[in-house]
Formats: structure tokens, C-alpha cells, sequence
């Protein structure tokens, strides 16, 4: 009777890490589906946080060859349905692109000496500064924040430090 029970028990450990297995396989099925439809997936790997939770990433290439990384959440919705979002990382070419916005927008007021971003917090927020200098020669600091929008876009901003330099 022992023996029986270890055995059932055994395969019922099993059966759950097939279902468990299954559901982050079918998952990263979908993304990797879904993502195709707008570039190259080169990997989609999804790690379970807890029974209703698995994040993880995505490596794309673009149609214009460039690559990047999309960090994923799933979350279960009802049953076996789970809602994913996948949204680019911040990396360094991420931070390029917004340095390269932020000069040539300031450009068209201000000489621009310096821009720097970086990743705050998350995805969806960078933080950093420009140095902007009039005619004479005078620096100002500005201090810089950018947060995505609805269709990965980043709105940004940059105002004077607080105590003017």
C-alpha cells in the first residue's frame, strides 16, 4: 500500500510539472507567434515567479537589423488564460537614441555641450541631465526625465537643477 501511494504520488508531482511546464512553453509560443508579425524572435525565455506570474524576455531583430530585448510579464487572467505585455528594455542603444532626440531638440535654442540618460527604476522611465550654453558662453544644467507613452514612445523633459547651475 505504501508503494502505491509513493507511486501516485510520484506521478502527480509529474503530471503538474508537465501542466506547469506546458503553460510557460505554450506562453512563450504565443509571444514568440505574436512578436513575429514585427521582427526577427530570436528567443523568447519565460521564468515562473508563482502560480499566477512569470516574467522573463524576449531577443527581436528588427526589420532595419538592429536588435534588442523586450522584457515580458504574464499574469493569469481566468483559468489558463494569461494577459503578457512585452516591452523594450532600456538599453544602451535605447539611452543613444534619447540623447540623440533630447541634443537636436535643444540644439534648436541652446548650444548643447553635454546629454546623458540613463534606465530609472524601470523600462518605461529614464532619468538624467544636459548642459546648454548661450552665446556668451554661460552653462546651464537642466535636469532630464523620459517616460514611455502608449506605442513605446518616450515623452520627455528637461528644466533648470534646482538652484540654477
Amino acid at each position: 500500500m505504501m508503494k502505491r501511494t509513493a507511486l501516485f504520488l510520484a506521478i502527480a508531482l509529474a503530471a503538474g510539472a508537465c501542466t506547469v511546464a506546458g503553460e510557460e512553453e505554450q506562453l512563450e509560443n504565443t509571444i514568440r507567434e505574436n512578436l513575429s508579425n514585427q521582427a526577427t524572435v530570436l528567443e523568447v525565455d519565460l521564468t515562473r515567479q508563482d502560480e499566477n506570474n512569470l516574467t522573463g524576455y524576449a531577443q527581436i531583430r528588427e526589420a532595419s537589423g538592429r536588435e534588442g530585448r523586450l522584457n515580458c510579464t504574464a499574469t493569469r487572467s481566468e483559468g489558463s488564460n494569461f494577459n503578457w505585455r512585452c516591452s523594450p528594455a532600456i538599453d544602451e542603444p535605447t539611452l543613444q537614441e534619447m540623447e540623440t532626440q533630447i541634443r537636436q531638440e535643444l540644439a534648436n535654442r541652446a548650444e548643447v555641450v553635454e546629454v546623458d540618460m540613463r534606465r530609472a527604476g524601470d523600462d518605461n522611465h529614464m532619468e538624467g541631465h544636459a548642459v546648454v550654453a548661450d552665446g556668451a558662453g554661460n552653462q546651464l544644467r537642466l535636469d532630464c526625465t523620459a517616460e514611455r507613452t502608449e506605442g513605446n514612445r518616450f515623452n520627455w523633459e528637461c528644466n533648470p537643477q534646482e538652484g540654477g547651475n
